[in-house]
């Protein structure tokens, strides 16, 4: 089964979607593995006894999920589609919000894409309250998804060490479905966080993935 196809099939099953919001097997890959590693994220809270449920742009409930195939603004524009987050609430915790494709502000204040990124909902509704983007430090999960065709390229691992120097390396993974040894052991030995060979079929790796997830929620529902 083609990847796109695989992707989507999952995509689905996680959020119960089929097909999968706006979604289809003529997207860009690259996109619908955002969607998937979105999927997995709501899984892991789900595990660790969250409430999930979905919001536009707008911040208004829907059930039509539909995602960035660019990076955009957390709020919203004249001309923005709804595009949709999902709400992860913990009983007796700070609800979150989780997002594909949006800015976040480093700690320099340039702006970063995130791939994936779970925030403070207080934080995402400020934002779009003020049109303003969400702090790095309001992001306790932040996903950097490579999806391609052949190997991973060493500038791939350089560019995100400095991508988490800037928003911090707590909570941010390197995901991506090939591998790269030399990728690898360069985040490995800057201690930074990473899964490859992240697809469907591979089930160990992607359960190992999550629990990585599953560890952040745990840590998160500590400390709160």
């Amino acid at each position: 089964m083609p990847l796109n196809d695989d992707l989507l099939r999952e995509i689905a099953t996680i959020l119960g979607q089929s097909p999968p919001g706006t979604l289809t097997s003529a997207t860009d890959v690259a996109d619908v593995y955002e969607a998937y590693i979105f999927g997995l994220v709501v899984e892991a809270s789900k595990r660790e006894g969250a409430r999930v449920w979905y919001e536009s742009i707008f911040g208004t409930p829907t059930t039509s999920l539909i995602f960035r195939t660019a990076p955009g603004r957390i709020f919203r524009s004249s001309t923005s589609p709804p595009y949709t987050h999902a709400v992860i609430e913990f009983a007796g915790k700070p609800e979150l919000e989780l997002h594909q494709g949006i800015y976040v502000s480093g700690k320099s204040g340039l702006l970063h894409e995130c791939d994936v990124a779970v925030i403070f909902r207080s934080e995402a509704q400020t934002c779009r309250r003020a049109s303003v983007n969400p702090r790095s430090a309001k992001m306790i999960l932040g996903g950097e998804c490579k999806c391609y065709s052949s190997g991973l390229g060493i500038g791939l691992a350089r560019s995100f060490m400095g991508l988490t120097s800037d928003l911090t390396t707590d909570g941010r993974f390197f995901i991506a479905n090939t591998s790269s040894s030399s990728v690898t052991k360069l985040l490995t030995h800057h201690g930074r966080k990473w899964e490859q060979e992240v697809v469907p079929s591979n089930t160990v790796v992607v359960n190992r993935l999550r629990a990585m997830f599953e560890r952040v929620f745990v840590e998160f529902k500590a400390a709160y």
